[in-house]
């Protein structure tokens, strides 16, 4: 009698069959949702942020079958009252997605390495051959890493926390989590080393059903010799070679000709695209990670996509949310002023604590206030006669009962948006 597949073995099969985007090795990682039909051999892996069901990459299924599970999950989303999105769509999934009438967003270009071509030649990449001869020279020297030791682990751990250290951006979540140790045997795994100590790591996935090594993390410590990163990157570009597989990408480029959208015009999208991609240098280098992936003169970039149903900016914010761990306001700050994002929540809670004492107050010197039929008549006194309120007694419990409201009321408001925020 034939064992039954496990949900976790059946998922695994899958992205080892049918993983196309260079994101599909993802989807295994832990903490992942999971939308798996039964009438279908598919999955979605998503994460729900703000009632919104925020999935991986591509469903990860044959290609035939992905309108039919596109259109499962949407309709999966709407019986629990979701909206959706899929960040990181492949051209291929976004051609689908707006045939079936979702909205397709363009929010950048991924760039491909043709693996049947002799190497970086050519003008183009003369910048790259450059940094590589350097680096080589510098003593740099690279190497698969295959047989685990906790020593290499442990160096590569600190060398992830030095890096992300250097950032002017706070830890990423969603698809920019830092794992490079998850699912090492799935992965091809490169060190790079300069005076016998390990001063960069490449790590790298597979997308088998396109013969596609997607690279997904580029680590280096802060005074690794220069050229480094590019020496890294060839090494795994012939390591790809060498086994067969046709391309190589070098990930995608936020923002990159995202301004050039081939399923709407989507202006206000396109304005604000433009607007991050110029102002938003010093917090997120779009325009140098694109010049960086550049220097490997790709053979070709293809577009990627943002796919949702219906055109909400509660779908963004979710999305911003997702990948915002520390909070909206933390993404969108520099590192030194970081310490703005505590203001909203500090006046928050300030204003919903001065409302619980105030309402204290006024309960206490004016119980007579607390009356919801006189309150309510109250109410539509001073509705209809403000000018004529006096400061005698009656007056002044109208007067209570107002502050009573608008304590409350802040008190009220500050719990849910804090609730709402961490949500």
């Amino acid at each position: 009698m034939s064992r039954i597949e496990s949900p976790a073995e059946r998922r695994q099969r899958l992205v080892d069959t049918h993983g196309y985007n260079g994101l599909a090795l993802l989807t295994l990682y832990d903490g992942w949702r999971y939308f798996e039909p039964a009438e279908l051999d598919g999955f979605v892996a998503f994460e729900l942020h703000r009632g919104t069901a925020v999935a991986c990459g591509d469903p990860v299924c044959a290609e035939a079958d992905v309108p039919v599970l596109l259109s499962l999950f949407a309709a999966y989303c709407t019986g629990r009252d979701w909206r959706f999105s899929f960040v990181g769509a492949s051209a291929r999934v976004g051609k689908i997605a707006a045939a079936l009438g979702m909205t397709v967003v363009k929010v950048g270009e991924e760039p491909f390495l043709d693996l049947s071509h002799s190497g970086l030649t050519g003008n183009a990449a003369k910048k790259a051959r450059s940094a590589i001869n350097l680096a080589r020279r510098t003593g740099v020297t690279v190497e698969e890493y295959r047989d685990p030791s906790p020593a290499v682990d442990s160096e590569i751990t600190a060398i992830a926390r030095d890096w992300l250290a250097t950032r002017n951006s706070p830890p990423m979540g969603f698809l920019l989590r830092s794992r490079p140790l998850a699912l090492r045997e799935k992965k091809r795994i490169f060190i790079a080393s300069h005076d016998d100590r390990i001063v960069a790591v490449l790590t790298c996935s597979l997308a088998p059903a396109r013969g596609l090594l997607y690279i997904e993390e580029q680590l280096r410590r802060p005074d690794a010799p220069y050229g480094t990163s590019e020496l890294l990157i060839d090494h795994a570009r012939r390591a790809a070679r060498d086994s067969g597989l046709a391309l190589l990408s070098l990930g995608t480029a936020p923002l990159h000709n995202a301004v050039q959208q081939p399923y709407g015009t989507f202006r206000v999208l396109t304005l604000l695209f433009r607007a991050l991609r110029a102002r938003a240098n010093p917090v997120y280098n779009f325009a140098s990670l694109a010049h960086f992936k550049k220097k490997f003169a790709p053979a070709f970039w293809e577009d990627t996509f943002l796919v949702c149903q219906g055109a909400s900016p509660r779908v963004a914010l979710s999305v911003i949310a997702a990948f915002a761990p520390e909070g909206i306001a933390a993404v969108m700050l520099p590192r030194s002023l970081r310490w703005l994002r505590l203001v909203p929540a500090a006046a928050l809670w300030s204003a919903g604590f001065a409302g619980v004492l105030l309402a204290g107050f006024m309960a206490w010197e004016f119980p007579d206030a607390l009356d919801p039929a006189r309150l309510g008549i109250v109410t539509m006194f001073v509705a209809r006669r403000p000018a004529e309120v006096m400061f005698d007694w009656a007056q002044v419990t109208v007067l209570a009962h107002r502050m009573i409201s608008l304590g409350v009321m802040a008190a009220a408001g500050a719990l849910f948006w804090q609730r709402r925020v961490r949500a």
